[in-house]
């Protein structure tokens, strides 16, 4: 094998982040998240050199340089856990990039995971199927971060189009929303803030509030996971105009996690959009800043998009995909 290349999508939340986080979902009465794979991909390419070590290289954090088992970790720390796994450790050059702003809320650090994680299957051959896949890269990001992580955003990158997973007990159970994925993109919007964030402190909040039993972090999960049932219902019976409600509903639980979901500069964002046709709004991921998904009225996307522009936020071409990921492979 001379080459190996994969992409991987990244995500929109629809509704029902954060139940993801173990043991959360096993808690809350019928957690489920709706999300849906996007167009904006990471990409993972591999190359054999014969060489000594692993070449690793990111465009996105410009950093490269040789990693070997037993060294100190480097500044991509992840991607060294992710060789290790699959016993790829000499004798390749591997590279990353991404289409994902920085801090996006859209799951980009994931997808990037997800990305190298394909590439290193193909090489390593070895046999695993998608839970196993999404469990292992959980697991590598759980360790590399050190707080409790999901799985919402490795599902899409693998089945690609509009999904529900549900969080049952010993796995998910991940289902296709037959929605048409041409009318979901005349009706959404996702625009960047231009202020990233980081979604561990946040996470990390909300999910120590949940487990001391806080009552408005409890009510707000609840809520949540309601929101996220309904919304799947919505989609499958292609009513855009509910889904555009549920997201709206959703950002109203979302905002009473933790301090620091909502900020004013999504505030402002969110009234920007809605006074010129979006029907709901929230935040993406854990919310902070990032990148904001909106459902908008019929005829009004260009609209909507117009004014988020004025307000300073910009706007990202990131439409529903059917496909979630592609791997080349050169022998």
């Amino acid at each position: 094998m001379r080459s190996v290349k994969a992409s991987a999508a990244a995500r929109v939340d629809l509704a029902g982040g954060s139940l993801d986080l173990w043991p959360i979902g096993q808690i809350v009465p019928g957690a489920m998240t709706v999300n849906v794979a996007v167009s904006l991909a990471a990409t993972a390419e591999c190359r054999a050199t014969g060489e000594p070590g692993v070449a690793l290289a990111s465009k996105d954090l410009m950093a490269a340089y040789t990693w070997r088992p037993g060294q100190a970790p480097g500044p991509l720390a992840l991607a060294e856990r992710l060789c290790e796994a699959f016993g790829v450790v000499s004798g390749w050059a591997i590279s990353t990039r991404s289409d994902v702003p920085p801090g996006s809320g859209l799951g980009g650090s994931s997808a990037v995971g997800m990305a190298l994680a394909l590439s290193l299957k193909a090489i390593s051959g070895r046999d695993m199927n998608d839970a196993e896949l999404v469990n292992l890269c959980r697991d590598l990001e759980a360790s590399h971060l050190r707080i409790p992580t999901g799985v919402q955003d490795f599902w899409p990158a693998l089945r690609g189009g509009l999904i529900s997973i549900r969080y049952e007990a010993g796995g998910e159970r991940v289902e296709a929303i037959r929605t048409s994925l041409k009318a979901l993109a005349a009706r959404m919007v996702v625009a960047y803030s231009e202020h990233s964030r980081l979604s561990a402190g946040t996470n990390w909040a909300l999910y120590k509030r949940f487990m001391d039993g806080e009552p408005s972090a409890c009510r707000g999960l609840e809520g949540i996971a309601l929101a996220a049932s309904a919304m799947r219902d919505a989609l499958e019976a292609g009513d855009l105009d509910r889904a555009g409600t549920l997201l709206n509903e959703e950002w109203g639980h979302r905002r009473t996690l933790a301090e620091g979901v909502s900020t004013p500069r999504v505030e402002s964002l969110m009234a920007a959009a809605k006074g010129a046709g979006a029907i709901g709004g929230k935040a993406c991921g854990a919310g902070g800043g990032g990148c904001l998904a909106f459902l908008v009225r019929e005829g009004t996307r260009l609209g909507v998009e117009r004014a988020l522009e004025e307000e300073g936020a910009r706007v990202l071409p990131a439409h529903p995909v059917e496909r979630g990921h592609v791997v080349e492979v050169e022998e």
